[in-house]
């Protein structure tokens, strides 16, 4: 044994990116946000400038919901915890086509508590895709993902000591 503390030599400082004395106990709660653009011109949760944000969540709305001429669906999650987390993302077209399949699109952003914001952009024709630490981002963050023809789940863990 390494630390003062049983799991030390397993965990390092305990829960992932907690820094200071090591946490006792830690949970790892699973989370993900499955967005699905259905192509039937469904504008999904986007508002328009000046609103104050999406009455159904009251998460606020985020830069580049509402662009003008842009339509798909969006979809949106708080990121909790007590410590730093990754985001990963699966993504495919929402619809298979043998002929030319559309141009698909994913975007992921995150906007932490300060308002700085990240993104994870992709355009696609088909396949099923996997991407792991796309954004890595602290508890208190909007998540935000907007796609156009295509299905998106984006997915990470959230550590809370016990």
């Amino acid at each position: 044994m390494t630390g003062a503390y049983p799991h030390d030599h397993h965990h390092g400082h305990g829960c992932g990116c907690h820094s200071g004395p090591p946490m006792r106990m830690c949970r790892r709660d699973s989370k993900e946000l499955l967005v699905e653009d259905t192509g039937t011109g469904d504008t999904g949760n986007t508002g328009t400038t000046g609103t104050t944000g999406n009455p159904a969540t009251g998460i606020a709305n985020l830069p580049g919901d509402a662009v003008a001429g842009r339509t798909g669906t969006t979809g949106r999650a708080i990121i909790g915890g007590g410590c730093c987390v990754s985001l990963s993302v699966e993504y495919m077209p929402s619809t298979v086509s043998l002929a030319s399949p559309p141009l698909a699109f994913v975007e992921v952003t995150v906007t932490d508590a300060a308002g700085t914001a990240l993104a994870w952009i992709k355009e696609f024709k088909e396949g099923y895709h996997v991407q792991e630490c796309i954004i890595t981002t602290n508890p208190g963050a909007i998540l935000r993902v907007f796609v156009k023809s295509a299905i998106a789940r984006v997915r990470w863990c959230e550590v809370f000591s016990c």
